[in-house]
């Protein structure tokens, strides 16, 4: 992967990215590493990826595409109200705060926190969290983000896991949602952002193992599955289904407060 040479001089990004990439301030070279992709190789005409400076934010544009407008972080990532979408439900409403292990480009993330959930989402990938940071500043910035959404949703750069240790107390939540298997049969593409992640990280193998780590931590544990997908983890408490996707909740009455382990089981977790 390239950075634009460009963005080394732009005041608006020079900080971030050489935080984000060890890059020395005299260093000549461009090319950097995807987190989780570590092979050595040499850049030649247009076949890697590169993050460029788009409409006041990074984008990432894949291999052979540098001549169109990557893939961004977009706040607010739809048009939704704070009404409970699918996995607003799949949290409940008791839940006071909510731990994003895979933030990736922060929509769910925002759509929690626009339900009412104070949410501290987690991106381990520094090349995707540069699109998260940049995307989430030039929004706040705009005024396309409401104060109180604001005040309630931060974005870190660190790994899930070490994340999970920050938890305490009663009625926390967290959310997996880690990349998707390839289907079994064809179907439709997904859409462009997830083509392009896949291409640039690759499988999540790790991602069973998180959600083993985060359930003894938490309330309640969401992780993200499409349809076609066997649950990560077996033993989940219940689903929240839509068209597309399907939530698995893992529920932990230990870590709940006497009246959501109450309400929880009266009430199946609240998916009415």
């Amino acid at each position: 992967m390239s950075l634009d040479p460009t963005l080394r001089a732009d005041a608006r990004w020079g900080s971030l990215l050489a935080e984000l990439f060890g890059l020395d301030g005299s260093a000549e070279g461009v090319a950097v590493v995807s987190d989780r992709r570590q092979e050595d190789r040499t850049l030649a005409g247009d076949d890697y990826f590169q993050l460029s400076a788009s409409g006041g934010a990074l984008d990432l544009r894949p291999p052979g595409q540098h001549s169109r407008p990557g893939i961004r972080a977009t706040f607010p990532p739809d048009r939704g109200g704070a009404g409970r979408n699918p996995l607003v439900r799949a949290f409940g409403k008791r839940t006071l705060r909510i731990f994003d292990l895979t933030a990736g480009l922060g929509g769910d993330a925002y759509r929690l926190a626009r339900a009412g959930h104070a949410v501290r989402a987690a991106e381990r990938d520094s090349a995707v969290f540069a699109l998260l940071a940049s995307g989430w500043r030039a929004a706040c910035e705009a005024g396309s983000v409401p104060e109180t959404i604001a005040n309630r949703l931060e974005f870190t750069h660190q790994d899930g896991d070490a994340l999970l240790s920050s938890i305490e107390g009663l009625d926390q939540g967290v959310y997996i949602d880690p990349m998707y298997p390839p289907p079994k049969r064809s179907s439709a593409k997904p859409r462009r952002e997830l083509q392009v992640l896949r291409a640039l990280l690759g499988g999540q193998t790790d991602a069973a193992a998180l959600v083993e780590r985060a359930r003894p931590c938490a309330a309640r544990v969401v992780v993200k599955r499409p349809h076609h997908a066997e649950a990560l983890v077996p033993g989940a408490s219940f689903e929240v289904e839509t068209k597309l996707v399907r939530f698995d909740v893992y529920v932990n009455p230990e870590k709940m407060s006497p009246a959501t382990s109450l309400a929880s089981s009266s009430t199946e977790a609240e998916t009415e």
